[in-house]
């Protein structure tokens, strides 16, 4: 299943017409877990991937670029978790149940949530995730900064689609510019981090729409981003 969305995600990609990618699951969860009958004494097997990746998992989160929302309900546990953590927005329904509770059945984390949830939402609290394995709902995932909101299930799509669609809006170049700024930043010190920003600053001012946010900002009207 992973190969199927790493390929799709690769097409959205190639496509300038898609300007923000959503994450969702039909049923009534995002994810339950990992499948641990399929696993097996051996754990998982991939081929060796081209760009240094481990396991497809890893290349998945390594290709995004373009801004990403993960449409949260019901379970969101173990790779269903970690694979929440990569994207730039978690939009959950009230019936919200988050949390990694591997470590209760001797498995470690292995696509990124060692890197990812501690910067969403501090080493201690993060270590207390990990650590015990206990799962959050919605309105404590929200209090501690796992999640950005928080609809009623009942209204969960429409509501959330609302937040995409104010999000594929924005310039879709300018806020990737902005998502490997932020990246660059956990990685670099200060000095770097301003050069880095320079850089893009400038690369982000040959973009069409850079120059509609200055022409509508002249013209006293809302601007029209193309994402281009």
């Amino acid at each position: 299943m992973i190969i199927i969305i790493e390929e799709l995600f690769l097409r959205s990609l190639r496509k300038k017409s898609i300007r923000a990618l959503v994450i969702k699951r039909n049923g009534t969860s995002f994810r339950a877990g990992d499948d641990l009958e399929s696993m097996g004494k051996d754990g998982f097997r991939f081929k060796p991937l081209k760009d240094d990746s481990i396991i497809p998992h890893h290349r998945l989160i390594r290709v995004i670029q373009k801004p990403v929302i993960a449409f949260l309900h019901g379970y969101c546990l173990g790779a269903g978790f970690a694979l929440s953590l990569a994207c730039d927005f978690r939009l959950a329904a009230d019936n919200l149940e988050i949390g990694d509770h591997r470590v209760t059945r001797a498995i470690c984390m292995m696509t990124g949530a060692s890197w990812f949830l501690p910067r969403l939402i501090g080493f201690g609290k993060a270590t207390d995730l990990i650590m015990t394995g206990r799962h959050l709902d919605a309105h404590e995932a929200l209090e501690i900064g796992l999640i950005n909101k928080i609809y009623p299930t009942a209204d969960f799509n429409t509501q959330a689609m609302e937040y995409v669609q104010n999000i594929a809006s924005l310039p879709t170049k300018t806020l990737g510019y902005n998502k490997t700024m932020l990246n660059f930043s956990l990685l670099n010190d200060l000095v770097p981090s301003m050069q880095h920003e320079f850089n893009l600053y400038v690369k982000n001012m040959g973009t069409q729409d850079y120059s509609e946010g200055i022409a509508s900002f002249k013209e006293k009207r809302k601007p029209n981003f193309k994402g281009k």
